[in-house]
């Protein structure tokens, strides 16, 4: 996990990147079939971010684990994501992919993916593109 030059380090001495890589360390120890993430890009910044979400998809493909993350980070749904499940009120509201879910008229997707001016944008360069 990259973590090389942290092992003299005591928990308080490392930053929220490298906590949250420590806990990915000691999630596959013992090679899961599964690995459950609960928000993993929470309190880092954008860069720190886009590492753990790369983090993520090596540790996947080459432990060929099940990945389930929960996350509001739309960044890291679009970068990482393969099959999403939008839940609502405790209830699954949407399924599909990520290219699918700029298809979607499902009215609390739509609502929570556009509430991002960046995310608005790209949704209107992808219905001109269509045109």
């Amino acid at each position: 996990v990259n973590l090389v030059d942290a092992h003299h380090k005591f928990p308080s001495e490392i930053s929220g990147g490298m906590q949250k890589r420590v806990a990915i360390a000691r999630a596959i120890v013992n090679n899961p079939k599964y690995l459950f993430c609960d928000e993993p890009n929470s309190g880092l910044d954008p860069k720190t971010a886009i590492v753990i979400d790369n983090l993520v998809q090596e540790i996947t493909q080459e432990y060929d684990i099940t990945t389930v993350i929960n996350t509001h980070d739309m960044n890291s749904v679009m970068e990482i994501g393969q099959k999403i499940v939008f839940l609502k009120d405790g209830y699954k509201a949407w399924e599909g992919s990520n290219k699918e879910i700029f298809k979607t008229d499902n009215e609390a997707v739509t609502n929570f993916v556009y509430s991002s001016e960046l995310f608005k944008k790209v949704r209107q360069m992808y219905i001109e593109e269509r045109n």
